[in-house]
C-alpha cells in the first residue's frame, strides 16, 4: 500500500490538514453570521458553501485517506462532498431566469397600467416602479428615486437599462424613450410594451423547459459519480492486487491524469448550465450604440 512508499509523516500531515480543515469549518459554522454587503461580482462555485458542508467534506476525505492511503482520492472525495450541491448546478442560471421573470412581470404591469388608465408614459413608469418585482426591485427603486430627485426621465431610463442589463429591457426602454422624447406617438407604446412583455414571458417559459431538462441530466450525472465511486471502492477492497500499482508514489502521479480529465469534464458540463445572452442594443443619451 501507499504507506510502504510514503513516509508516515506525509500521511500524518495530510490527515492533520484534513482534520484541521474540519475543525475550522465547525468553528466557522458555530460563529454568528456576519452581515456582508453583496458585491457586484460574478458568483462562483465557492459561493454559498457553509461550514457544515466543509466539515463533512473534510471528514469524508479523512475516512478515504485512512481506508485507502490514496492522498489524491481523499482530496477528490473531499471536494466532491463539499461541492456536491453545486457540482453541476450554476446559480448564475437561476439568477438570470429570475431576472427575466422580473422583467416580464415589470413589462406586464406597465402594459396593464397603460391600458387601464389615462396616465401618460412617465406617470405609468413611476407607478409601476413603486411596486417592483423582487428580482429587479433595486433597479426600479433606484429609477423612482432618481425621478424624485429631478433627473430627466430619459437619463433615468438610460441608467435603468444599464442596471437591468438585458436585451429585452433595452428594447422596451428604447421604445419608451422614443415616446417620451416625442419621436413617436404615445398610442403606439401600449402595443410595443404588450409585444415585448409577451416575448419576455415566452423566454421565461422556454427557460423553464430547459431547466427541467437540465435537472434530469444533472441527476443522471450524479448517479454516475456515485456508481463510479462504488466501483472504485469495490475494486480496491475486493479486487486483490488489481489496483496495487496505484499504491506507489508513481502510481499516484499517474492517477492524477484520469482524475484531472474527469474533473475537467465535470467543470465543462457545469459551464453549460449558464445562459448566453444576445448582444445588447440600446440608446445612450442621444447617440445609438450597440454592444
Amino acid at each position: 500500500m501507499l504507506v510502504a512508499s510514503l513516509p508516515p509523516g506525509v500521511v500524518a500531515l495530510a490527515v492533520g490538514l484534513l482534520l484541521g480543515s474540519a475543525l475550522l469549518a465547525v468553528v466557522r459554522s458555530a460563529a454568528p453570521p456576519r452581515r456582508v454587503v453583496a458585491a457586484a461580482s460574478t458568483p462562483s462555485v465557492f459561493e454559498g458553501v457553509g461550514g457544515n458542508r466543509l466539515a463533512v467534506g473534510a471528514a469524508a476525505g479523512v475516512l478515504v485517506l485512512l481506508a485507502t492511503r490514496w492522498v489524491l482520492l481523499a482530496v477528490l472525495v473531499g471536494l466532491l462532498v463539499t461541492f456536491w450541491g453545486r457540482l453541476l448546478h450554476d446559480s448564475r442560471a437561476d439568477d438570470e431566469r429570475r431576472r427575466i421573470e422580473g422583467i416580464a412581470k415589470w413589462l406586464e404591469d406597465l402594459r396593464d397600467t397603460l391600458r387601464g388608465s389615462a396616465v401618460g408614459a412617465e406617470e405609468a413608469l413611476e407607478q409601476v416602479a413603486l411596486r417592483p418585482p423582487d428580482a429587479i426591485a433595486l433597479p426600479l427603486r433606484t429609477f423612482a428615486r432618481r425621478r424624485r430627485q429631478g433627473f430627466r426621465t430619459e437619463d433615468a431610463l438610460a441608467d435603468l437599462a444599464e442596471d437591468l442589463a438585458h436585451p429585452t429591457a433595452d428594447a422596451a426602454i428604447a421604445a419608451i424613450r422614443l415616446v417620451i422624447g416625442g419621436s413617436t406617438s404615445a398610442g403606439r407604446l401600449y402595443g410595443t410594451v404588450s409585444a415585448l412583455s409577451a416575448a419576455a414571458r415566452a423566454e421565461v417559459t422556454a427557460r423553464e423547459r430547459i431547466d427541467r431538462t437540465r435537472a434530469v441530466y444533472q441527476s443522471s450525472m450524479k448517479r454516475l459519480v456515485i456508481i463510479g465511486g462504488v466501483l472504485v471502492a469495490y475494486l480496491k477492497f475486493a479486487g486483490g492486487d488489481l489496483l496495487q500499482p496505484y499504491d506507489t508514489v508513481v502510481g499516484q502521479i499517474v492517477l492524477l491524469v484520469p482524475l484531472t480529465m474527469w474533473l475537467g469534464c465535470v467543470l465543462w458540463l457545469r459551464s453549460l448550465c449558464r445562459y448566453e445572452l444576445p448582444p445588447r442594443s440600446r440608446v445612450v443619451g442621444s447617440i445609438g450604440a450597440t454592444r
